[in-house]
């Protein structure tokens, strides 16, 4: 496809098309999948989706059906993937969630990609590489946050922490929220010791290289030292590649345990004040699904997109042309041409519709292209 052809594409949609390819470069294929699951997947697996709520309706065969809410957990199911041959997938699709602002329901899209398989340190650097290059192909100013749930896991796993307090400590983690870290930690009989591990644990962020040397002082596992030398080493590979830039190391990221058990990350960039890219390492996942498999994925929210270029909106047309019924047709449709051949995107009107947004007007008079004025 050439630059004439993409350039009348706005800008998220130029950047979907150049992430497809670049997917597709390192070996993704595109999954497709239908609107409809089987509503018992999403039902088992309610904490692995960002809200509960979803849509369902009964199909004539009288199973439940839901318009789906995550394509993960689809590609998680049917996967062929086995300790032997990996598969690499990359999707653009819809999903149908409850957005809390608005109190309805949204259809959100995802461009996204998973790796599944007896997966080493080239895919992981493969998948944070490609989530990388897709921060920077949205904006120059953006930020990666990185982390690793065996961190934190065998961190509590280390202190004897027993699994009812798990989730309370780790969402004060997730929100660095230090003062109620501390009582909830004394709520589950934990010792100052301990809640002092966990409080410096919370407070692990910044420098990639600086922050890991401080996780290695409270590093009291030897699960806890792999994790580190896990990120250590596909750390290296992300600079020697020139793909570490704005990269945080942050051991507040938190990712439900039931399902991520190693690598995490969340790609941000400046406009946007949520997440734009999230993703991790769901081996546990693969086990609800009976299947001890590798995998690693990430999702971009293309509908926050329409946010942080939403002051950068494209006008419908670059020219108006204005004629009447006494217009030669035939010189008319002469002129516009000329113009659309030289790129100029063009409108045909006898009036100006309304909210039409353009650059230049022009009258089509005696024949010719009168300019009117400019309208940007």
């Amino acid at each position: 496809m050439t630059q004439e052809m993409t350039s009348i594409l706005r800008r998220e949609e130029q950047i979907t098309l150049y992430l497809r390819g670049l997917f597709e470069r390192f070996g993704f294929r595109k999954y497709r999948m239908g609107k409809f699951e089987d509503y018992d997947l999403y039902l088992e697996n309610k904490n692995f989706l960002k809200s509960p709520h979803i849509i369902t309706f009964h199909d004539l065969d009288g199973h439940v059906r839901a318009l789906k809410p995550d394509v993960t957990l689809s590609i998680a199911k049917n996967t062929h993937a086995t300790k032997s041959s990996s598969e690499k997938f990359y999707y653009l699709e819809n999903v149908y969630r409850l957005d809390k602002p608005s109190g309805g329901y949204r259809e959100i899209s995802q461009l996204g990609l998973e790796c599944i398989g007896a997966l080493g340190l080239i895919p992981t650097y493969e998948v944070l590489a490609l989530a990388q290059k897709t921060l920077a192909a949205i904006s120059e100013n953006r930020r990666m946050q990185l982390s690793h749930m065996g961190f934190l896991l065998s961190l509590l796993d280390g202190l004897g922490i027993a699994p009812a307090a798990r989730a309370s400590l780790l969402e004060c983690i997730r929100g660095k929220n230090i003062h109620e870290l501390k009582q909830q930690a004394e709520s589950a009989g934990i010792t100052p010791a301990a809640a002092g591990l966990l409080i410096t644990a919370a407070d692990l962020c910044g420098d990639f290289r600086e922050t890991l040397a401080r996780a290695r002082t409270i590093a009291i596992t030897q699960a806890m030292t792999d994790a580190l030398d896990e990120l250590s080493s596909v750390y290296a590979l992300l600079e020697a590649a020139g793909e570490a830039g704005n990269l945080v190391l942050d051991f507040s990221l938190v990712n439900d345990i039931d399902y991520y058990d190693g690598v995490v990350f969340q790609g941000y960039v400046e406009g946007v004040p949520r997440a734009v890219l999230t993703g991790g390492y769901y081996g546990n996942l693969m086990k609800k699904f009976g299947r001890d498999l590798d995998a690693i994925g990430f999702a971009v929210y293309l509908n926050e997109l329409n946010l942080l270029f939403r002051n950068q909106q494209r006008t419908d047309a670059d020219a108006v042309i204005l004629y009447d019924d006494s217009a030669d047709l035939t010189a008319l449709v002469k002129a516009a041409d000329a113009l659309t051949s030289s790129g100029v995107r063009v409108r045909l009107e006898k009036n100006i519709p309304a909210d039409l947004r353009f650059t230049t007007l022009y009258r089509f008079e005696n024949g010719m292209l009168q300019e009117v004025t400019r309208n940007a």
